[in-house]
């Protein structure tokens, strides 16, 4: 099979990427992170997807365009950078999503790993080598 063709949507989608990825990067530097993740929330059309299913494969497919954006994009490919675009693109599709933050003994240090649990799932394999810390509630901050 030759190379996939992107539709006019999946330009949309590139460009609703980068653009996010951007902004997250500048608001990680900027602002407090309970905001970031509030406004990340905020971003949600309010239609949830009700199908597992495609609620995966809506996830899966976000995933392969932020992994994108980062080859290029100037910014460091980090767990956290990845997790928190995929987050707010998950929420400005409906797609139900949580944010989370998990810790695992790493010899005498903690390591720590960012992923998205998408429909109660996470799809992230790493993320099973990590403890969650809690559920980050996205609250208004003051």
């Amino acid at each position: 099979a030759g190379p996939a063709v992107m539709t006019a949507a999946d330009y949309r989608t590139a460009l609703d990427t980068l653009l996010l990825a951007v902004c997250v990067e500048f608001a990680l530097r900027v602002m407090p992170f309970s905001r970031l993740l509030h406004r990340l929330a905020r971003g949600s059309s309010g239609t949830a997807h009700h199908d597992t299913s495609l609620a995966a494969r809506e996830y899966q497919r976000l995933r392969r365009f932020v992994a994108v954006a980062y080859e290029i994009l100037p910014f460091p490919a980090t767990c956290l950078r990845q997790s928190l675009v995929l987050y707010g693109l998950l929420e400005r599709r409906g797609v139900p999503s949580r944010f989370c933050v998990g810790v695992a003994k790493d010899g005498s240090a903690l390591a720590a790993h960012a992923w998205i649990d998408c429909e109660g799932v996470a799809h992230d394999a790493a993320a099973t080598a990590f403890s969650e810390l809690r559920t980050l509630a996205v609250t208004p901050h003051l």
